[in-house]
């Protein structure tokens, strides 16, 4: 049946137009990879099932990010099987994932969108109106404020934020230059007309009143004034001539980083194309001008202080919320950080010889010098410092300020309750209906189930010929081994995680018992620091089926010796050692039974060793 099923296909595909999707298997690992992972591809994008918060969410990728986290961060062996499928099907399979995706992520915005609505009306009805309006503790921030605007601006109790960035004498010379063009082109009372407006706009908010109104509306209030208090605040940075904050730039002040005469001509050149857009930004239409605003602004004065100073000045790119690591909670790990700090390094290197040979200076060559810089300037200071900011770089230099709330819309108390009343009623409802729809079930409803129903039903009225079963398994290799039972699949391949393609390299160049001796611990290894990240083991059990449930054992009495120690040093890490060894015991108890879970991780892999997803020809 199943080369029946395969020779229609072929037969069918054959007399049309064919094309191929990647159907995904990853193998397991510990921690919620224990039961390994599928997704399908398209192209570039990968889409597979995640749960988050007890939710089942479909997530969407692009290919390499996808493989670098999973192969080579988590470590974990991809099989990859090529389905032949019509450009009709194609089409509509892709079309279904897309659309699904972003369907669910307006689903949950909505949500928080509410939920915003009702933080936001909550703190206007509790607005004592003789007392100035400040900062509160919010879930509602402005994005890109954050580079001129503290919470220190807004609040007497709050400190100033600390820093080196000293950028007010190029901040004014900017400023003055918009000042200058503005009156040229719009008029002397273009801005002050402009923050009128806006300012009217804020008083003039109007709300919904009815579940019905605001289950439509796709602009919510809380998104509507923040955006314009965003708005409002970055055009006072022209008209007060406001530096940035002191925290939100660096400098390259070393001599081999030395902007020379080509190199600020070339910056000049793009800082005047830059402020024509920021003027044409000015009269924008678009709902979120003021952020663009911003991030314009800012990059128009760290490039005048570079071109003061003679060095680089770049923004932080960094998320408020970048992860942070500790460098003595990795002591075995100088190497890897190491290459990772190599790699920065040339990288930004490369960005800076690229600029040395165009003249030309883009926005998105500037974007991704920016981000070679910061990424560099990150791994120097991890030289220095113990912690450093390890991921979290953004594709703008954005910095958030939570929504200062300096301007009262003029609504009524009663409007203001009858809102809360309808949000009180309307949340709890949009919740129910969200985890009733994508609550997560092990058996049930998990990334196997959730694939699989999605292409059923993207295909039901597509093909010609009985290619899937309406019931496929749950677990993630079951199905993958099934797969030619209901899919025209045209080749299956496998592509080793990080650990096992450094091994197949060892085999080929050294004696291979010898490589398998020294690298089936983590006390001989080579090819693997033990990443504290992971539970406690001693042996690799994946690539060992007979010996499997001897290591298993040694492993097993690993994660009991180490829980023991977890125990005494309970008073001093938090149970950190006691939650290590446990998982340690967990994951080793199948290997016992020749069953492999754990496989190691490398959280410092270098990302310039990646390989297609899908072989040339396939």
């Amino acid at each position: 049946m199943k080369r029946l099923i395969t020779l229609l296909a072929l037969l069918y595909f054959g007399s049309a137009s064919a094309k191929t999707f990647q159907y995904l298997y990853l193998e397991a690992n510990e921690g919620t990879a224990s039961g390994g992972h599928v997704a399908v591809q398209f192209d570039d994008e990968v889409f597979h099932y995640q749960y988050a918060n007890g939710l089942t969410r479909l997530t969407k990728d692009s290919r390499d990010s996808f493989e670098f986290d999973y192969r080579f961060l988590q470590n974990r062996g991809l099989h990859v099987a090529d389905i032949a499928v019509s450009d009709a099907q194609f089409a509509v399979l892709q079309d279904s994932f897309k659309s699904q995706y972003w369907n669910q992520q307006r689903q949950f915005k909505q949500l928080q969108s509410f939920k915003n609505d009702q933080w936001l009306l909550a703190r206007f009805l509790s607005i004592n109106p003789t007392e100035p309006a400040g900062v509160f503790e919010n879930s509602l921030s402005l994005s890109g404020a954050g580079l001129f605007y503290s919470e220190a601006d807004f609040s007497a109790t709050t400190p100033q934020p600390i820093g080196l960035c000293n950028t007010q004498p190029a901040a004014s010379r900017i400023v003055n230059q918009l000042q200058h063009r503005l009156q040229a082109r719009y008029g002397a009372e273009f801005l002050n007309d402009r923050r009128q407006t806006i300012t009217d706009s804020i008083r003039q908010l109007s709300l919904a009143d009815t579940e019905a109104i605001y289950r439509q509306q796709h602009y919510s209030v809380s998104e509507r004034y923040a955006d314009a208090i965003n708005q409002l605040l970055a055009l006072r940075v022209i008209t007060d001539g406001k530096a940035l904050q002191p925290n939100v730039c660096h400098s390259f002040n070393q001599p081999e980083w030395r902007l020379n005469s080509d190199q600020l001509n070339t910056l000049q050149n793009y800082q005047q194309r830059l402020l024509s857009n920021t003027i044409s930004l000015l009269d924008s239409k678009r709902p979120d001008w003021g952020q663009a605003l911003f991030v314009a602004l800012a990059r128009l004065v760290v490039i005048q202080q570079s071109l003061d100073s003679g060095h680089w000045v770049f923004l932080d790119d960094f998320a408020d919320d970048a992860e942070t690591i500790n460098s003595n909670d990795y002591p075995n790990q100088a190497e890897a950080i190491n290459r990772q700090r190599i790699l920065a390094e040339r990288h930004w290197q490369t960005y800076w010889q690229q600029l040395n040979d165009n003249q030309t200076l883009s926005d998105v060559f500037y974007t991704d010098l920016e981000r070679a810089a910061n990424r560099h300037q990150q791994w120097q200071n991890s030289l220095m410092q113990q912690h450093f900011r390890f991921h979290g770089q953004q594709a703008l230099p954005i910095k958030k300020l939570p929504l200062p709330l300096i301007i009262k819309p003029d609504v009524s108390a009663t409007q203001l309750q009858t809102n809360l009343t309808v949000l009180q009623q309307l949340i709890p409802s949009l919740s129910g209906e969200l985890e009733q729809h994508y609550d997560y079930q092990l058996l049930t409803r998990n990334c196997v189930t959730e694939l699989s129903a999605n292409l059923n039903q993207a295909l039901a009225n597509q093909h010609p010929i009985d290619l899937i079963s309406p019931d496929l398994e749950f677990v993630p290799f079951i199905a993958f081994a099934n797969l030619e039972n209901h899919y025209a699949v045209t080749t299956i391949h496998h592509l080793p995680s990080y650990r096992q393609q450094q091994l197949n390299e060892q085999y080929a160049q050294d004696f291979p018992p010898w490589v398998f001796v020294r690298e089936s611990n983590i006390l001989s290894a080579e090819l693997y620091q033990y990443n504290p990240d992971d539970a406690a083991f001693l042996f690799f059990t994946d690539d060992s089926l007979l010996l499997r449930p001897m290591f298993g054992a040694f492993n097993t009495l690993t994660g009991l010796g180490q829980s023991l120690l977890g125990l005494l040093a309970w008073p001093t890490d938090n149970g950190k050692r006691l939650n290590n060894g446990t998982r340690g015991v967990l994951m080793s108890l199948p290997e016992l039974a020749f069953i492999n879970i754990r496989k190691g991780s490398y959280k410092f892999a270098v990302a310039d060793t990646l390989q297609p997803l899908t072989e040339p020809g396939s």
